[in-house]
């Protein structure tokens, strides 16, 4: 069985087991009555390491354990779709603006300040756009294939569907906007879409699949 796995699993049973203790009544003295005895019981943790050496050997913890891999597998082959996308009806375009405001410090390794907290800053005026990025809906084959076939060197990030199984099918990688944080950055509503560097300002236009012309 797994070290850190098994220690883990420790921790999470005497977690338990202490919040099904915390309402327990307080103790009071009730004085002696009797004979009395040392207490005897096992040591807590002793008796939680035994339990999961036979849920080892009964091959239980190792059906926990594959249970958990295939979920995480699950949701790498199929990562939830991003919320609120639908298919793009008309040719729309408008310009993002990618600055962000320092929350912190940024310090250089010596120390001292390369930009204080509350700096506006434009990345786009230091580090250019090199690549389009396609945002498209994967379970759709019309928009996988308008991305594929995409005349300038881009990089093609999904809002739904499987990565894996277009990068093994098309031989290419596919990225997946995980939580759908780069479509709430820039507001994008439907797919496909592509987004490319204007000035230092960002242009995100919606390409309906109709406008076969689509840039570039």
């Amino acid at each position: 069985m797994n070290a850190p796995f098994r220690r883990a699993c420790t921790a999470m049973l005497v977690a338990v087991m202490s919040v099904l203790f915390a309402g327990a009544a307080s103790p009071k003295d009730l004085g002696v009555r009797g004979e009395t005895w040392a207490i005897a019981e096992p040591d807590l943790l002793a008796a939680l390491e035994a339990r999961l050496l036979e849920l080892e050997r009964s091959g239980a913890l190792a059906a926990i354990e594959d249970e958990a891999r295939a979920r995480v597998r699950a949701r790498i082959e199929a990562p939830e779709p991003v919320a609120g996308i639908a298919p793009a009806t008309e040719h729309r375009t408008r310009l993002v603006d990618p600055s962000v405001v320092l929350d912190r410090d940024v310090r250089l390794p010596d120390g001292s300040v390369l930009a204080a907290a509350g700096t506006r800053l434009n990345p786009l005026a230091h580090v250019p756009l090199s690549r389009y990025l396609l945002f498209i809906d994967g379970r759709r084959d019309a928009e996988v294939d308008w991305a594929l076939g995409y005349a300038a060197p881009a990089t093609i990030v999904l809002l739904a569907g499987r990565p894996l199984d277009l990068a093994r099918r098309h031989g290419r990688a596919f990225y997946f906007d995980q939580g759908g944080r780069l479509a709430a950055r820039f507001g994008l509503g439907a797919t496909p879409a592509v987004i490319e560097q204007d000035g230092l300002h960002l242009r995100l236009t919606e390409v309906p699949l109709r406008d076969r012309g689509g840039r570039p």
